[in-house]
């Protein structure tokens, strides 16, 4: 696996020695002979690298120790060239080519020059010492994947272990059969995907030992065979079908014989582990026919593509609930089926994250140790990675991970995946964020074919496509594609195997807790600290590439005077030891740094950082920067600027003109997120840049009213005016169909018809204008800015309005966006929608959130592409389930909880009856929910509710992923008695962010402060509002109802409980929990429940 770093470093030397040497055409002159060998060597290198790591993983061979002395090396090389080309490029650059200039950088060219010729002689060096020492051909002797045994492994260690029924997996085999049972007569292939171990082969084990009614039935595993014809025969071999000889003494083809074969019968066939090229060879033999096909897979797009037909399903497998992945672990480990109370084995089941093989496998290897207590089962799961590596207990587990990474083809996809072990387990990770570290690395190089940009967000989509990092929200995401979820997460013994395969090789270094860090031996370069307050040596952070803080960090890390080659510099959570003179330091001493993040404490950025030539992305949402200096926004490689905040006062008439000719001819910007304007033109804007920003892509502006704004109306419509024909004139360049374009408008009142009423042109308005994304938020609206509907390109609407009414004006105007394939709407009311056949044709995802929504009418024949509809009002006056019948592409509904007990049961039956099954849930929002809008200081986190706002899916959260064909509310609690833990804790986290991010929360004040004063027991929290009035600051609101009592059942007794919620309410930060407004005064320290008296 150290190859797949190795290759990617070695693959960009080549391209960055080439950019570096045409900057500076002397001394490529001078080493033409050495960069030429250096290329060659390292070409022959790479390839080297990669046909040992490809065979020697494949093959599951031990590992070759001079191949990885080699390798290790190779690497070192690598990297010695890179930092070569880093520690020079700031000395040797020359801004203009005048003679001083030149003689200025002449010692540091001929010190480079030098470098370089050593760096060649190294190389040679290494090559013989491989020719010299060889390495051993068993690394090559085989190359027969091992995907068929990672399979067998896993479906025959379940079976045996767990019983006729496995552990936990009851819910899931009813939900399947349910899909079996449905539309007899049609052919039905349901596809069962998840990550590897997640037992989809058990699942679909039960359920076809349960199909005995079937007149035929076969189950073959795909990995076994070598050609799609091979699962034909197999198949017919199971059917116990003779294979016939034609007249030409030919064997029949297997597709006309199980077609023949099968004719009229009800068949049930399970092809195991099916592979996209297999399935397209092999499917025309079913269809017409009527039967059930059931295929499993960890791949979605390979899911997708067996299931592609009207009656066909998806069925996504979920992780076991905390409570079945208690009693699966102790019924492995211990014998045992009842759950522990002296947290036996809690950091064990924490990292195996419900996965059911890593359950089995760590339960039986602790239980093959001795002294089974806490404390020695923490010590061994402390370093689980390293035993996954050579303990033969955990070879299973080891086998279904090993092949979810051989399984990547591209080396630089591995080392992206490699990369996520910078993050702490249970991470949120921001997609586009991610993204752009990965290009700041340097990790993805792009070509004339593929852009950089490109070729990352395909690698990210491919992780996910093979379930290796899954959304955040399993329910509330699945339905959309990888471009509209904004988080994610990597599985837990996924993410363990990751961190202890990039430590082993050096590639990430982490740091945790009080943890002194051990003596390195080798040189550290990815850094992530976790809490981490050990001091580091000087000497150990000169070579570091990239830092990632999450938490507190010792001041020797935060010497920023010991960092030589830093390039990804993210502090972001770095809390309130990050400070302004920090910052100064960044700006003084990391001059290579692509990528820099900043956290809440940081008040201003100084003019130094124009020293950082070749920063790439600028992120300062979380901190309290108000006032951008020009020079930030002068950066010579600047892409992505992220904040919010305003240009620097004294910006006078020359200045400005000047930025303006160095937009035009210099910036890269292609992100703002973004910029602050008001009616106090006094001083210049950002408005009067915009249009000199050719390669603008993401605009975000908030409008303002000053409080010394322009009382002059004339002065006011012409300030308008300007910032008017600034948005006119980004979205007419919104021309390069390759990157998509979009804006985001935040206005106060009384400016919206004045800001937005234009038109565009008819050529400007021609397909040839690519604004994909219109988000409008504000206190009014009386019509739909006519631009809008003269956007050819428009795909995504959201329109923002919550205390506004949206007229059927509106309405009826939105009917004429032709492209729009999500709209959201947002409103305090919303008059008649009547939507008709031939409107809003591509429409996907519809969501409305309002307080009174008059009536909703969808004709038959409309909308018919829409797979996602969200109705969030508490009545939805007269909307009846049985219209989603004529929504042929719906795959899920979501509903208001507050709505009726008739309307629930209404939709839930139209939901059984829909062909597609589509998925139904219920939620609870305040009044004023904004769903899915970005807050205002970060454009990409999860939404964060506004005042009052709470919002709860009334079903235990693991619940959410299932297959579309569950629908749940808040009624159907009660039977989930046994997954109740994880719904305490959610509540019970939501409760504790609010009340008790005290730096000196622990669980005797929690506890404390939660049941001492009032005693929950027995109690359904329905809300919880923070008080903000000054003498209550510990105060809370809690509302309670009786009548809920049913529904769950709340004991915070328990210790294990409490550490949970404790130890999740630790990581919060103050920011991410929203203030809200208090109902009632209440004394510091204890908490008023309000009943319904119900």
């Amino acid at each position: 696996m150290e190859a797949a770093a190795a290759t990617v470093f070695v693959g960009r030397i080549a391209p960055k020695l080439i950019e570096f040497l045409a900057a500076n055409h002397k001394l490529r002159q001078n080493l033409e002979h050495d960069i030429t060998y250096i290329q060659r060597e390292f070409a022959f290198i790479s390839a080297a690298i990669q046909q040992d790591d490809d065979c020697r993983w494949r093959s599951g061979s031990r590992t070759d120790h001079v191949q990885r002395a080699w390798i290790q090396i190779i690497r070192d090389l690598a990297h010695a060239i890179e930092d070569c080309i880093d520690r020079f490029t700031p000395r040797v650059a020359i801004s203009n080519k005048s003679p001083i200039q030149k003689l200025k950088t002449r010692k540091a060219r001929n010190e480079f020059a030098e470098a370089i010729s050593k760096l060649k002689k190294i190389s040679k060096e290494s090559s013989k010492l491989r020719t010299t020492y060889g390495t051993s051909t068993s690394s090559s002797a085989s190359s027969s994947p091992m995907a068929s045994e990672t399979i067998e492994i896993e479906t025959n260690d379940f079976h045996s272990a767990n019983g006729p029924v496995a552990v936990g997996m009851d819910a899931q085999r009813d939900e399947l059969l349910e899909l079996i049972q449905k539309e007899q007569q049609q052919l039905k292939v349901i596809s069962i995907v998840g990550f590897g171990g997640i037992g989809k082969t058990l699942l679909a084990r039960h359920v076809y030992e349960s199909m005995s009614q079937y007149e035929a039935r076969a189950w073959v595993c795909a990995t076994e065979q070598q050609r799609p014809m091979d699962v034909l025969i197999e198949i017919t071999q199971k059917l116990g079908i003779t294979t016939s000889i034609d007249g030409g003494g030919r064997p029949s083809n297997p597709c006309e014989l199980l077609r023949s074969h099968l004719g009229t019968k009800r068949f049930f066939i399970v092809i195991d582990d099916v592979r996209t090229e297999f399935w397209h060879a092999i499917k025309y033999a079913f269809e017409g026919l009527s039967g059930r096909v059931i295929v499993t897979t960890a791949i979605q797009s390979v899911a997708t593509a067996c299931s592609s037909s009207a009656h066909s399903h998806v069925y996504i497998m979920r992780t076991l609930t905390e409570t079945y992945s208690r009693r699966l672990f102790y019924k492995e480990s211990l014998g045992q089926d009842d759950d522990r109370e002296d947290q036996l084995g809690s950091e064990a089941l924490q990292k195996c994250d419900g996965l059911p093989l890593a359950l089995v496998t760590t339960a039986r290897y602790l239980q093959s140790t001795d002294n089974p207590t806490r404390e020695n089962w923490a010590k061994l799961c402390h370093n689980l990675g390293a035993h996954l590596e050579t303990n033969e207990m955990l070879a299973r587990l080891k086998h279904v991970l090993v092949h979810s990474y051989t399984s990547l083809v591209k080396h630089d996809l591995k080392t992206c995946l490699l990369y996520l072990g910078i993050y702490p387990s249970g991470r949120k990770v921001r997609r586009r964020s991610l993204i752009r570290k990965w290009l700041a690395e340097g990790f993805i190089q792009g070509d004339y074919i593929c852009s950089a940009l490109d070729a990352a967000i395909g690698n990210f989509n491919e992780l996910v496509n093979r379930s290796i990092i899954q959304p955040t929200d399993q329910g509330a995401t699945r339905s959309k594609n990888s471009t509209e979820v904004k988080t994610y997460h990597t599985h837990g013994m996924m993410l363990e195997f990751i961190v202890h395969m990039s430590k082993c090789e050096n590639f990430i270094t982490l740091l945790y807790d009080q943890l002194a860090p051990p003596t390195p031996t080798n040189k550290i370069r990815w850094l992530s600290l976790h809490d981490a307050s050990a001091s580091v040596a000087a000497n150990d952070l000169s070579l570091v590439r990239s830092l990632t803080v999450f938490g507190s960090a010792h001041k020797s890390v935060l010497d920023f005077s010991k960092y030589e080659l830093l390039r990804v510099l993210d502090l972001e959570e770095c809390g309130n030891q990050l400070e302004d003179k920090h910052v100064k330091e960044i700006c003084r001493n990391l001059l290579l740094l692509r990528y820099l993040s900043l956290g809440s404490a940081v008040k201003a950025l100084p003019k130094e950082i124009k020293k950082l030539r070749f920063l790439e992305t600028l992120d300062v949402r979380r901190t309290q920067i108000e006032i951008l200096p020009t020079e930030v926004i002068k950066l010579p490689c600047l892409i992505h600027l992220f904040g919010k905040f305003k240009l620097q006062h004294g910006v006078g008439r020359r200045k400005m003109l000047k930025l303006q000719t160095w937009f035009s001819e210099s910036s890269k910007l292609e992100t703002v997120a973004g910029f602050v304007v008001d009616s106090n033109n006094n001083s210049q804007g950002f408005e009067q840049l915009m249009e000199h920003m050719k390669h603008l892509t993401k605009v975000k502006i908030w409008y303002k009213q000053s409080t010394n704004s322009i009382t002059d109306p004339i002065a006011r419509r012409r300030y308008l005016s300007c910032l008017s024909d600034a948005i006119k004139g980004f979205i007419k360049r919104s021309t390069d169909l390759k990157k998509a374009h979009s804006l985001s408008l935040n206005y106060a009142d009384g400016c919206s018809q004045d800001l937005l009423n234009f038109s565009l042109e008819k050529q400007d308005s021609s397909p040839s204008c690519y604004l994909s994304s219109l988000k409008l938020h504000g206190n009014n609206i009386c019509s739909l800015p006519p631009f809008i509907t003269m956007l050819g390109s428009l795909t995504k609407l959201c329109l923002s309005f919550p205390h506004y009414q949206l007229t059927r004006d509106i309405l009826a105007a939105l009917s004429r966006v032709r492209c729009l394939a999500y709209l959201k709407l947002i409103a305090s009311q919303l008059d008649k929608l009547v939507i008709i056949e031939g409107a809003l044709e591509s429409l996907r995802h519809l969501c409305i959130v309002v307080e009174v929504m008059n009536e909703l009418e969808v004709e038959e024949g409309a909308l018919p592409l829409l797979e996602s509809l969200h109705l969030l009002c508490k009545d939805i006056n007269g909307f009846r389930g049985t219209a989603i019948q004529s929504l042929q592409r719906i795959k899920e509904v979501t509903l208001h909880d507050g709505v009726s007990d008739e309307t629930k049961h209404e939709w839930k039956e139209a939901a059984k009856k829909h062909p597609r099954h589509p998925k139904l849930l219920f939620v609870k929002t305040a009044e004023d929910i904004h769903m899915g809008t970005e807050p205002a200081d970060n454009s990409e986190s999860p939404a964060a509710p506004t005042t009052n706002t709470t919002l709860s899916v009334t079903m235990p959260h693991d619940a959410i992923s299932t297959g579309q064909s569950v629908q749940v509310d808040g009624d159907d609690l009660q039977s989930y008695d046994d997954e109740k833990e994880d719904m305490y804790i959610d509540i019970i986290e939501d409760f504790a962010s609010k009340t008790c991010l005290d730096p000196l929360i622990n669980k005797e004040n929690l506890e404390q402060e939660m049941e001492g004063e009032v005693g929950l027991k027995n109690q359904q929290i329905e809300d919880v509002i923070r008080s903000t009035h000054q003498a209550d600051q510990n105060g809370v609101l809690l509302v309670m109802s009786e009548n809920t009592r049913k529904r769950a059942r709340l004991d915070i007794a328990e210790d294990n409980l409490m550490d949970k919620v404790v130890d999740r309410v630790k990581r919060k930060k103050p920011q991410d929990v929203p203030e809200t407004k208090p109902t009632k005064r209440t004394a510091p320290g204890h908490v008023v429940v309000i009943s319904d008296g119900n």
